[in-house]
């Protein structure tokens, strides 16, 4: 099984365009926020006392969201591509059973799309630590472990999530188009669920993420249930899907 996760994990990197994309955009972004800031700074160092601390580490929030897309499409595109390629009826004819394979590579794709956005994380945690910021917090260890917690748990999540949408829909374009479309807009919208049933609150991904990650007076123990169940719940579709699918 090892040796599977590490032909999988060859695979994904294989796959150079996706991932240095998934790499550079996030890294691009925070070089072009930082660069204004600098720019401010040094033009009207009066209006604009701080380059760093948590001025600019509160753009960690775009960052995440940016890292949620790319783990997204790289979730889709490899739950669907072993079709598509025709790479599920090769790997079946070692022996390797569908469970085992897809059991495998769940935790191959989580390392993957996770250590793509960690990048820009650190890019920016060292800008905001290394830089300017006078009269303002700086960032603390703990305001570090937190986002960090926060950027593993949306991008690992949300990408087992499009994994299962991708193996489920066999199209590498429609799978994107679904698993974005549903992990942008769509969980959002069952917050209006709450409206109607406040009671599933805090089932709800999101609010689940926000409590474990920011805290709240909600039950841990309702929101760690929820993180493991939303993704449980399309990665078993999924398995059913690859188990019936013909190579």
């Amino acid at each position: 099984m090892i040796a599977v996760a590490q032909a999988d994990l060859r695979r994904m990197l294989a796959r150079r365009g996706l991932i240095l994309t998934s790499v550079v955009v996030p890294i691009a972004i925070v070089l072009i926020l930082t660069g204004v800031r600098i720019f401010l700074h040094s033009h009207n160092p009066g209006a604009h006392p701080t380059v760093g601390g948590e001025t600019l580490f509160a753009f960690i929030s775009i960052i995440g969201i940016v890292s949620v897309v790319f783990g997204t499409v790289i979730g889709a595109m490899f739950g669907a591509e072993d079709v598509t390629s025709g790479t599920l009826r090769y790997i079946l004819l070692t022996g390797f059973s569908r469970l085992r394979l897809y059991v495998t590579r769940i935790p191959v794709l989580a390392i993957v799309a996770v250590g793509v956005a960690l990048p820009a994380f650190v890019l920016l945690l060292i800008g905001a630590l290394a830089l300017p910021h006078a009269g303002e917090p700086g960032v603390t260890a703990s305001d570090g472990g937190r986002l960090l917690l926060s950027l593993v748990l949306n991008v690992g999540i949300y990408a087992l999530i499009a994994y299962g949408i991708g193996v489920a829909i066999r199209s590498t374009g429609g799978a994107i188009a679904v698993a974005l479309g549903l992990n942008l807009i769509g969980i959002s919208l069952f917050n209006l669920i709450t409206l109607a049933v406040p009671g599933v609150k805090p089932w709800l991904l999101d609010n689940a993420l926000t409590r474990v990650t920011d805290g709240g007076d909600t039950s841990i123990a309702i929101a760690i249930i929820a993180l493991i169940v939303w993704p449980a719940v399309f990665l078993a579709v999924g398995l059913v899907r690859a188990l019936r699918t013909e190579a």
